[in-house]
């Protein structure tokens, strides 16, 4: 791998100022983004330090108290003063060893105030803040200290006091199945409590706020402080009695990271929260290039989610090892690199998801004989995708959990699938506190050392340790294609997949599940249908960003059908990303480039309202010619009365080209541009 190495700016940086404050008492400092369209300015009072943030000279954060609760102890929070204070400039190109990116720059200025109390027994905190040209980071660091060892944290003062009362896009966070709902829009007054990442629309920029390398932590919430205020407190998410974070010195929080832009489309071709996180180390870094593999993925789980198929034994057994070798046979053809067999162990008897867990994770379930079916695949090219479904029981599983890693890698099975299906953590821990936050990266680590590839479903929410971990491929942390399977209000809305990106999407890759081809399984599920037309399914693979992109529907509905060739094609590696145009709820168009060839790939949504567009190409190589190969909706298509109607056409194109789509409600377009 090409590795470019940083250029860091020490000392005083120019646009990193301090100025006097109008109080003797008082301590100002200014830090510019490197292009000087950022500016957040740090005060320290005698009672309490604050913050703010203006972009283009508009007010965004209005002064906003920063700190912490120590339980027993007074906050840590006022009585400051600036110790030390130092500057840095960073300027560098690092390359991903996947992802949808390949060479990402990474250019800030940083500013570090250390802080000591004025009080009898001086407690010492450091605040570092980062301004980056797309947005902030600002984090807390407490040095080890004769007055503060180990010490819970009841409280994180971090306020973020927004200038304009914004159109805010939002889960509600503190329900049973944590961000796997649809998004609520309101104004930024009307909001509750909210997991992160939230989006806003201003009048003349968008926002959102959300966390950085999270490791050993509570996740933070946001709390909104009083009705129809417009000020946001972080809410770290509490261990059964209240505690938010258990620790000792030395520490470092997590970032709290303000990612802006002009529009809301431009959040999206944002690095900010990558950046915020550590480098790999080199070791990790050449161990995990070893057996880290992004790809494509089958199955043995959509059919049970539309009840055809079952994860418990019996007559309905989805993991047999018959049908294991069918879903090989047909990703062999077709160069799918994976196949993830849900129950396949012993322990899913029932309704596994309502009762302690039984779970055993090395031994197959009577019917499957993964020794054979590893063998099988292995013979044509398909590797076994491992499946830890915990049902909520981290304890029980953690006593199993190194032998079960051991297993797979004498298998030669290099990645797993990880679920947490349950209202709570081993019936008591919310699945975002720090109990959960400890578990996971025990998990990735485990796998690490087994070379093993962790996809996460209902865990915590990504927060760029990607970076840092690189056998962290994806993360669900969505309300995915299975709720479209079975969920007893019948499923997504249409315009769901046109929010993920903004939201969910802007805190890492996303496992969402597309590539439904077959819309009537009402069989056993009378009132569900996924609401797209197959032409946006085709679109996913491109809209919404993972390294392991999932082939969810059932072989036999793939069979033969023409469109099955974008599938085929697609990537999911990929060397350049550009979110191209886009409004929240409505409609977005994304283009990638291939990791590894020329080509070009591009995916169009909308809502359940039909649009024409007309795109640009100029993210095309100039003075070359490509063939555009169209998937798009039919005439008379539509996600309600004719969601499988399309067209497949071709023309000739170039970076001069404009191309108009015609999207049908909840329809789509999928394009590849093959150099010609």
């Amino acid at each position: 791998m090409k590795h470019l190495y940083p250029t860091l700016v020490l000392g005083l940086v120019l646009a990193l100022l301090m100025t006097p404050s109008k109080a003797d008492s008082s301590q100002g400092y200014q830090l510019r983004s490197p292009d000087s369209t950022l500016e957040v300015e740090l005060e320290v009072r005698p009672e309490g330090v604050f913050y703010s943030l203006s972009y283009l000279h508009r007010s965004v954060v209005k002064p906003s108290r920063l700190g912490l609760k120590i339980k027993g102890q007074a906050p840590l929070a006022s009585a400051l003063k600036v110790d030390k204070h130092r500057e840095r400039e960073v300027d560098q190109q690092w390359q991903q060893p996947w992802g949808e990116q390949q060479s990402i720059k990474e250019h800030y200025r940083e500013l570090r105030l250390e802080l000591i109390e004025t009080t009898a027994n001086p407690r010492r905190l450091t605040l570092v803040i980062r301004a980056f040209n797309d947005g902030i980071g600002l984090r807390y660091e407490l040095p080890d200290q004769p007055h503060l060892k180990n010490f819970v944290i009841e409280d994180e003062l971090t306020e973020f006091v927004l200038a304009e009362n914004s159109h805010t896009w939002w889960l509600p966070a503190y329900r049973n199945w944590g961000p796997e709902y649809q998004y609520l829009k309101s104004a930024l007054s009307s909001v509750d409590v909210a997991f992160t990442p939230i989006t806003l629309e201003a009048r003349h920029y968008a926002l959102a706020i959300h966390e950085a390398a999270l490791v050993d932590y509570a996740s933070m919430t946001l709390r909104l402080q009083g009705d129809n205020t417009k000020t946001l407190k972080v809410d770290l998410v509490p261990w059964p009695n209240g505690d938010k974070v258990r620790t000792s010195t030395p520490m470092k929080s997590p970032w709290r990271s303000i990612q802006i832009a002009p529009k809301a489309i431009d959040l999206l071709n944002s690095h900010l929260t990558l950046n915020l996180n550590e480098a790999p180390t080199p070791e990790a870094l050449a161990s995990a290039e070893r057996y880290l593999k992004p790809g494509k993925y089958m199955g043995i789980w959509w059919e049970m989610h539309i009840g055809e198929k079952d994860w418990s034994p019996g007559p309905k057994q989805g993991a047999t090892t018959a049908r294991a070798k069918q879903y090989i046979d047909f990703a062999a053809q077709h160069d799918i690199s994976g196949l993830l067999i849900e129950g396949w162990n012993k322990g899913w008897e029932g309704e596994w998801w309502q009762r302690p867990p039984t779970f055993i994770f090395n031994q197959p379930v009577a019917g499957l004989d993964l020794d054979e079916v590893v063998g099988y695949g292995r013979e044509k090219g398909v590797a076994v995708i491992g499946h830890h479904e915990t049902a909520a029981g981290v304890t029980y599983y953690e006593q199993q959990m190194e032998s079960a890693f051991g297993y797979y890698q004498k298998l030669g099975i290099h990645s797993v699938k990880m679920g947490y299906v349950g209202k709570r953590i081993d019936g008591e821990q919310w699945h975002h506190g720090q109990f959960m936050v400890n578990h996971f990266q025990r998990l990735v680590d485990t796998a690490a050392r087994h070379q093993v590839m962790v996809n996460a479903h209902e865990t915590v929410t990504d927060t760029g340790l990607r970076r840092t971990y690189p056998n962290l491929m994806t993360r669900e942390c969505v309300r995915g294609m299975e709720y479209n399977g079975g969920s007893p209000d019948s499923g997504n809305l249409p315009d769901h997949t046109t929010i993920i990106p903004f939201t969910r999407g802007l805190s890492g890759p996303t496992d969402f599940t597309p590539g439904i081809f077959n819309f009537d399984y009402q069989k056993h599920r009378p009132n569900n249908r996924v609401p797209s037309t197959l032409a946006n399914q085709l679109a996913l693979y491109v809209v919404i960003y993972s390294p392991l992109q999932m082939v969810a529907d059932l072989p036999e509905n793939y069979a033969g059908h023409p469109a099955f060739q974008f599938i085929d094609d697609v990537p999911t590696d990929w060397r350049e990303s550009r979110a191209l145009e886009g409004e929240i709820g409505e409609y977005l168009v994304v283009a990638r480039q291939d990791k590894h060839s020329a080509d070009w790939y591009l995916g169009a949504i909308t809502n359940q309202k039909a649009r024409s567009i007309r795109v640009k190409l100029d993210f095309l190589a100039p003075n070359t010619e490509y063939e555009a190969q169209i998937y798009r909706d039919g005439k008379d298509a539509d996600w309600e009365t004719n969601p499988e109607s399309y067209d497949i056409t071709r023309q000739r194109v170039n970076a001069d080209t404009e191309l108009r789509l015609d999207l049908k409600p909840g329809g789509g377009a999928a394009i590849r541009f093959k150099k010609r």
